[in-house]
């Protein structure tokens, strides 16, 4: 896949982002639950699996997520409250009883 010029500032500025809020740890080795709240950053028609694509693997490269493979719930919805994306990572059998509790 060719990464464009644009595509590659986002990444090196979501980069940036992520380690100045995250405190350096070991990487996430255990099953997680992901929520992505997307913000629209215009009024184009734009396809969500895009942006979960393009954060998992920003994940994965500043080593917040040992692997994407630990990912076993994923959850993206566009939101008019975020700019940008925000992550949320959970515990996936925390994620999945509170989930059970509620249905």
């Amino acid at each position: 896949m060719y990464r464009t010029k644009v595509y590659a500032e986002w990444a090196d500025e979501a980069s940036r982002i992520l380690r100045s809020q995250t405190t350096p740890a070991k990487p996430i080795d255990y099953p997680i639950a992901i929520e992505l709240a997307v913000g629209r950053p215009d009024k184009r028609k734009r396809d969500i699996d895009n942006v979960n694509k393009a954060v998992l693997d920003l994940l994965e490269a500043i080593q917040v997520v040992e692997n994407d493979h630990y990912i076993h719930d994923l959850r993206s919805y566009w939101s008019d409250e975020v700019s940008g994306v925000q992550v949320m990572i959970k515990d996936f059998e925390e994620s999945k009883q509170s989930r059970l509790l509620t249905n």
